[in-house]
């Protein structure tokens, strides 16, 4: 996950089962963890990002589309969260849900 807004953001991510705090990414620095899937592959990952004047959430993983993927890559942008699942992918961006 990589910071590309002009902001310090913080970001919170967890699952139902794990809560990996709050982490603040400078311009530009990456933040990065792992995990190991739910016996019955149901893992779902949500991240909250606040920078001044803004709050927004996404999830970050969800094992029904990601199960296939080893790394996602992700890059949180000022108009939304932008990920590709292979090194070769362009990244494709979301705008935040209002």
């Amino acid at each position: 996950m990589r910071n590309q807004i002009n902001a310090t953001v913080t970001v919170h991510c967890q699952s139902k089962d794990d809560d990996l705090g709050f982490h603040d990414l400078q311009p530009d620095e990456k933040w990065s963890f792992s995990f190991r899937l739910n016996l019955f592959f149901t893992t779902l990952f949500f991240c909250s990002f606040r920078w001044p004047g803004h709050f927004h959430h996404y999830y970050v993983y969800k094992a029904s589309n990601d199960l296939s993927y080893e790394k996602i890559y992700w890059a949180i942008k000022a108009a939304g969260p932008c990920y590709h699942r292979l090194p070769s992918q362009k990244l494709k961006c979301r705008p935040w849900k209002p």
